[in-house]
């Protein structure tokens, strides 16, 4: 047992002591104290990125970019470099199979329901909510 994990103290009901839960509630604490540093770090972090989106959209606006166009237009982006990044991250027997589903879809693979078969074949498990 590591030294932060409470000592183990009876009550006289049988139930653990006021110690023993004080022990257990400091401990807690201390986890969560960390954890608001950490996410506190995490945020500050991401700042600067957040910043430079923030900026690059007041230039597209700016510009006289449709904002609604564009942000349609990134989360598109965003999906397919998410989407890209997973299936660089298939183990090499996985990724040869996708890429023969791929093959033996042919174009079929690029359309909306082509890309849904995939994704089923992949494990994505957003499309086991629909039903006919």
């Amino acid at each position: 047992m590591n030294d932060s994990q409470p000592q183990q103290q009876h009550g006289n009901n049988g139930g653990p002591s006021g110690e023993e839960l004080k022990s257990y509630l400091d401990a807690v604490a201390e986890a969560d104290d960390e954890l608001l540093t950490m996410r506190s770090e995490h945020m500050q972090r991401c700042k600067g990125p957040r910043g430079k989106i923030k900026e690059t959209m007041t230039l597209a606006k700016e510009a006289g970019v449709n904002l609604k166009a564009l942000r349609e237009l990134i989360a598109d982006d965003r999906a397919k470099r998410r989407r890209d990044r997973k299936i660089a991250e298939l183990e090499a027997d996985d990724l040869s199979d996708y890429e023969q589903m791929c093959e033996a879809l042919g174009e079929f693979g690029d359309t909306p329901l082509g890309q849904a078969a995939l994704r089923v074949v992949k494990g994505d498990k957003t499309l086991d909510n629909l039903t006919a």
